[in-house]
């Protein structure tokens, strides 16, 4: 027994071993004992991606407080990035939720006097702050030169963007996401938000009430998701929850296609089932990885953005 019982192992909630060609992530995932094969990676871009997330997440030992949600969202949208620059071949999805989550909440990413802490709860915020983190900076070089600017607003610059709107029903600064303008004559100029969702398991009730207020008054209102769902087991299959169900659409398609809640879906799970030409463009779910920003998303949001500015 160890003289000081305080110490211990700290025990590796993920790690990477080389087979061929691929890289097999084990994880733990409820009771199994779970693996992720990573087609044409090595274990030494893995660690890379880890290194990434456990560096940074080291700024915490010198942080207080009000510094440490920054500083852990900056921790795993980097990472994530870091892994779609190494593996732009994967399923985005797929690295969010079985590589980026699993190794968030291994203790030995992360300073050893956060070790024994709820990594799963703190994922919940992190997770979420880092997804917008992520989708700003994958876009926003290429809107602007497009004069479109996408960005993560404060809570004051939201209240003054929900102050001048003109909308039918009330609607909530602090549930605001990404905020959408564009460069007129005379400044910038709101014309919508993004949702950003990991899945559809999260919380939508404040979604969905300001996204129909917004697509009611002519704003541009996309959800942006990673459609993550998958079932504990050996190997899990992160299937999300847009594909097809014995050839039936699920009430979240119906959601998207037939009632328009939001101004089309763009998921980045490779399992989503793309709508089909018969959808109007507002109501489709689209398809996108980061290997290019130029993609289904950007040039929706330049459309949207043509249309509403010339009104």
């Amino acid at each position: 027994m160890p003289d000081h019982p305080e110490a211990f192992q700290i025990e590796r909630h993920i790690y990477a071993e080389q087979q061929s060609k691929d890289t097999i992530i084990h994880f733990k995932y409820a009771n199994f004992d779970s693996k992720y094969v990573l087609k044409n990676s090595t274990v030494e871009q893995f660690e890379s991606v880890v290194k990434v997330l456990r560096d940074k997440l080291s700024a915490l030992v010198l942080s207080d407080k009000s510094q440490s949600e920054a500083i852990k969202t900056q921790a795993v949208a980097l990472s994530f990035l870091k892994a779609m620059e190494l593996w732009p071949h994967a399923n985005p999805s797929d690295i969010w939720w079985f590589v980026i989550y699993r190794a968030y909440c291994d203790p030995f990413n992360h300073p050893a006097q956060y070790s024994r802490l709820d990594f799963t709860q703190s994922w919940k915020r992190t997770g979420g702050w880092a997804l917008e983190e992520i989708l700003v900076r994958h876009y926003q070089e290429f809107l602007k030169k497009h004069g479109i600017n996408i960005f993560i607003a404060d809570n004051a610059a939201k209240q003054k963007i929900i102050e001048a709107l003109d909308l039918e029903d009330r609607i909530e600064a602090d549930k605001i996401d990404v905020v959408l303008t564009g460069q007129a004559n005379d400044g910038p100029k709101f014309f919508g938000v993004v949702h950003v969702k990991a899945s559809f398991a999260e919380r939508r009730t404040d979604d969905v009430p300001m996204s129909i207020a917004l697509v009611r008054s002519g704003y541009t209102s996309p959800l942006w998701t990673m459609d993550c769902k998958s079932t504990p087991s050996t190997l899990p299959k992160n299937k999300g929850e847009l594909g097809s169900l014995d050839g039936k659409r699920s009430a979240k398609r119906k959601d998207i296609e037939d009632e328009g809640y939001f101004s089309g879906c763009f998921s980045y799970n490779r399992n989503t089932l793309p709508s089909g030409e018969d959808i109007p463009p507002n109501r489709k779910v689209y398809i996108c990885d980061f290997s290019n920003p130029d993609d289904a998303f950007s040039q929706f949001i330049i459309r949207q953005w043509q249309a509403f500015g010339s009104d």
